[in-house]
């Protein structure tokens, strides 16, 4: 059986995930830095032509990057950062000129829940959630052990699960806030 543990609003911490500052879009460039870039992925994407870029980025420190958009098509393409806690989606359009011009402020901003293990303890965290959250686990079998939709204080939740190894060696925390859905395996073989 899952024993449900507390919930409670938690203080998170930010300054470990990264932060996003563009520098003045020239002609056909897209210039920006990313701070406390440790294991982010950067897209650049359309809805015509899919996923035309992609690149981990793995670094404490500020990192510089460039993306040339002279032999694009005029059109709406995006980019994607993110990061194990967080996605940032923001536009860029690029006329027919090649002037490129980017939306510094991300048009999407998904906040990613958190899944701290410790033996058969885990703790969900959550942050930036800006209405509920549907929290459900179960086992590879389909048996649900715990569902139930949360409010967050001031924008954050703590759930903290005790799983228990005798009922199912493997467990998927389901957390689905505003139709995004993360799914989260914890296996204690």
């Amino acid at each position: 059986m899952i024993g449900f543990l507390s919930i409670s609003a938690s203080m998170m911490s930010k300054d470990r995930d990264f932060s996003l500052s563009f520098g003045k879009t020239e002609a056909e460039t897209v210039r920006f830095e990313v701070s406390n870039a440790k294991n982010v992925s950067v897209i650049i994407y359309n809805d015509i032509y899919g996923e035309l870029f992609s690149e981990d980025l793995d670094s404490d420190k500020n990192i510089r990057k460039s993306y040339n958009f002279k032999d694009l098509d005029a059109g709406i393409y995006y980019l994607l950062v993110e990061s194990d806690t967080k996605i940032e989606k923001y536009k860029i359009k690029v006329s027919a000129d090649k002037k490129v011009i980017i939306d510094k402020k991300p048009i999407a901003e998904i906040a990613k829940p958190e899944f701290l293990v410790n033996g058969n303890k885990v703790k969900l965290l959550l942050s930036g959630l800006k209405n509920t959250a549907k929290i459900s686990v179960s086992d590879f079998s389909g048996t649900v052990y715990y569902n139930s939709t949360k409010t967050a204080i001031d924008g954050k939740l703590q759930v903290t699960f005790d799983l228990n190894p005798e009922t199912a060696d493997n467990y998927i925390i389901s957390v689905e806030e505003s139709g995004k859905v993360f799914n989260k395996t914890i296996s204690l073989k």
